[in-house]
């Protein structure tokens, strides 16, 4: 139907809205008869085999896309190692974890002592360098299953899913045979008292904090 201006409103026919519709409108003006129905089951069958390859295609590019910008917002540009963000959420996760299948757990955090000394008197690279080491030792000593991150500026931590404290005294003094007084190392796993992530963090700063002390103490130090 048209209005007042003559301009068609209201059409009920499919090809006016649908592409496909158009050109099957077209083949069977242009070649009427088994010749057009012939072509249209032609294009019928390409467009069956083709599009739904496109899409997929274009659907996989998509979620590699998504899963490397994932990466990158998760991940310490210097070391490669997590960031503080995706640290937090991992620990929040294993928590969980631990508590719902009664597992162990422990948390290692590292402080790299004197990296503002290195970085004003040796410069910025120096202190680079030496992060990097650190995280390259960590990537090295871990299993798949520990996480590491870098969640400051010199400080480090690792969570290890179904370690008690002894796997994770193991580790520390593995990284301390390499690093030596470059880095002060604290412990915490999780037990009755530990209410969270936070809470497991809290805990091996504080033994940080007292490992540090005892050495600065020591006549030794």
């Amino acid at each position: 139907m048209s209005d007042a201006s003559g301009t068609v409103t209201g059409s009920s026919n499919p090809a006016a809205t649908d592409p496909l519709a158009r050109i099957a409108e077209t083949v069977r003006r242009l070649m009427p008869g088994p010749a057009g129905d012939e072509l249209l089951a032609q294009i019928a069958d390409i467009l069956a085999s083709v599009v739904p390859d496109d899409i997929e295609q274009v659907a996989l590019e998509n979620a590699q896309l998504q899963h490397e910008l994932e990466l990158v917002q998760s991940v310490d540009s210097l070391t490669g190692l997590r960031n503080r963000q995706r640290f937090f959420e991992d620990l929040r996760r294993e928590v969980a974890a631990a508590r719902r299948y009664n597992d162990s757990l422990s948390l290692v955090v590292l402080d790299v002592d004197g990296l503002r000394a290195v970085n004003e008197t040796r410069g910025y690279d120096a202190g680079d360098r030496l992060l990097l080491t650190l995280g390259e030792l960590l990537l090295t000593r871990l299993r798949v299953t520990d996480i590491a991150a870098r969640i400051g500026d010199d400080d480090f931590a690792v969570i290890l899913p179904r370690t008690p404290l002894v796997g994770a005294e193991a580790l520390s003094v593995r990284i301390g045979d390499t690093l030596g007084d470059w880095v002060d190392i604290g412990i915490a796993t999780l037990d009755a008292g530990v209410t969270s992530g936070a809470d497991l963090l809290e805990r091996a700063d504080r033994d940080l904090a007292e490992r540090r002390a005892a050495r600065d103490r020591s006549p030794a130090a």
